[in-house]
């Protein structure tokens, strides 16, 4: 696939070139190593703690209850991963290297369409692997009373949908970033939506409404792709497929919003 402009110097650049360039710049920051390697640690170690709780209480564990538990620290991973979406598109306005980029890629859909590919590329490997982890000490450490397995029905379908869940809220940041393009502003914008606006709104909303509206926030959409037979404590949840489908449009909405605003102002 050929862009169809010119990039510095009068020649035409590919699109293989720009992901390829975007997937360097990724992995050539010491911090994308950090962040995803601290984020996954946590995110098992967590899962380690909640199933040795479970083991020590002695807790009846069903399957619902062990994914519930095995999942704790998704929510963490899905904030963790946010602020790199952001800060994948506001580092290179706060260095000045957009500008270096946006003259090698005159057009600007490419360049935020490669980053979104780059940012799926590079995590959504590592959360597969950190929410099988996480599913297997956490019902390592449950002992006796962590007798759900990966075969049992619904819970891969879940582990899937814990690593696919924060990869949507990642993306979704990356478009928040090339919309706001300040890291702080980005920042609290994403920390807002994904933390504050889903804790104030919810004893805000009159209950005939709750259930009208709360499903379809992001991170109640993200929740709902790692359940197995609904939620307890929110009713109103929607299934996993539509959970992710909600998901999906609020990132492609984000990301929308990026282009445009990428198309109309200068770096």
């Amino acid at each position: 696939m050929t862009i169809n402009a010119a990039g510095a110097g009068g020649y035409r650049v590919s699109f293989r070139a720009v992901v390829r360039s975007e997937w360097t710049k990724l992995w050539s920051l010491r911090s994308t190593w950090w962040v995803l390697g601290l984020a996954g640690l946590f995110t098992v170690g967590l899962a380690g703690v909640v199933g040795w709780a479970t083991r020590r209480d002695d807790v009846a564990v069903t399957v619902d209850g062990a994914v519930e538990s095995a999942f704790f620290g998704v929510d963490g991973l899905s904030l963790v991963l946010g602020v790199f979406g952001v800060v994948l598109m506001t580092g290179e306005y706060g260095s000045g290297l957009i500008r270096a980029t946006l003259t090698a890629v005159p057009r600007r859909v490419p360049v935020l369409t490669a980053k979104a590919l780059v940012l799926v590329a590079a995590t959504l490997p590592v959360t597969v692997v950190v929410c099988v982890a996480a599913f297997v000490v956490h019902q390592a450490f449950a002992g006796a009373a962590g007798e759900v397995t990966l075969a049992d029905a619904g819970v891969v379908r879940a582990t899937l949908g814990a690593a696919v869940a924060p990869v949507g809220l990642a993306v979704l940041g990356l478009g928040l970033g090339a919309m706001l393009r300040h890291t702080a502003g980005g920042l609290a914008a994403y920390a807002g939506s994904v933390l504050i606006v889903p804790a104030l709104l919810r004893p805000m909303l009159p209950e005939s409404i709750e259930g009208d509206v709360m499903p379809y926030v992001p991170t109640f959409a993200g929740q709902a792709m790692y359940t197995v037979g609904g939620s307890e404590t929110f009713p109103w949840m929607l299934s996993p497929g539509a959970g992710a489908l909600v998901l999906a449009a609020w990132a492609g909405v984000f990301i929308a919003g990026g282009v445009a605003v990428l198309r109309a102002r200068d770096a």
